[in-house]
């Protein structure tokens, strides 16, 4: 691959990295034209339509991905989920079973739980792109099968929760990042959004409780430090 080619795959995907999906598509595209013909290239193209709604066009990218790595796991499994998404059910199913034997080796047993954090991490990276746009029912959609898939994941439900803060629904997100405080007491992300949530929800107290026992879990986070020293200057001014 020649230098001014290289140069386009990386910005392409740099650009898809920071959520310019329309320059992405542009650059991936052109350097896809231009020689760069990389199963990698495909599949980010793939998540593009796909979060675009472009459907046919996000399973023709992705088969292209799979003909040229035919065990490509994120590309089979992007594909299985939007058969499902257009309702080709059985063609999705298939396609699962191809992805997981992909995955699978006899004598392996870690290899279930590998496998099943590919398919929330997909699902959870769907998510982040519908958030990035603002299309909040299809984010919380999106990490909602990623909870279904792998429920443990405490980093998906506190997205889970942005998403859900984002769209308004402020007492659903307070749900969520409680059902992961209760099982994992000192997740700073959680009582980071616990926080946000319940200032957002005019309980001031309750919120500076959260955001105190995340700066004392982490001090250096200047992100906390602050949300309590705007705490402190509203304080001041009242």
């Amino acid at each position: 691959m020649n230098r001014d080619l290289a140069t386009l795959v990386t910005i392409g995907k740099r650009a898809f990295e920071e959520k310019d999906f329309f320059r992405a598509e542009k650059l991936l595209r052109e350097a896809i034209g231009g020689g760069a013909n990389f199963a990698d290239l495909y599949y980010i193209l793939g998540l593009i339509y796909h979060q675009w709604g472009k459907l046919h066009q996000a399973v023709e990218y992705f088969e292209k991905s799979i003909a040229l790595n035919r065990d490509y796991t994120e590309a089979l499994l992007s594909l299985s989920i939007t058969l499902n998404d257009m309702g080709r059910y059985e063609e999705a199913k298939a396609i699962y079973r191809r992805a997981s034997r992909s995955v699978a080796h006899p004598g392996e047993p870690s290899r279930g739980g590998l496998f099943r954090g590919k398919i929330a991490n997909l699902h959870a990276e769907l998510g982040e792109l519908y958030l990035a746009l603002g299309q909040f029912e299809e984010s919380i959609r999106e990490y909602r099968k990623a909870l279904t898939v792998a429920p443990e994941f405490p980093d998906l439900r506190v997205r889970l929760a942005v998403a859900l803060r984002e769209a308004g629904r402020i007492a659903e997100g307070l749900e969520e990042v409680e059902r992961v405080l209760a099982d994992h007491p000192g997740n700073v992300s959680a009582l980071v959004q616990q926080g946000i949530l319940l200032y957002l929800s005019g309980a001031r107290g309750p919120a500076r409780r959260a955001w105190e026992e995340a700066h004392y879990r982490d001090p250096l986070n200047k992100l906390v430090q602050l949300y309590l020293n705007t705490l402190d200057r509203e304080s001041a001014g009242e």
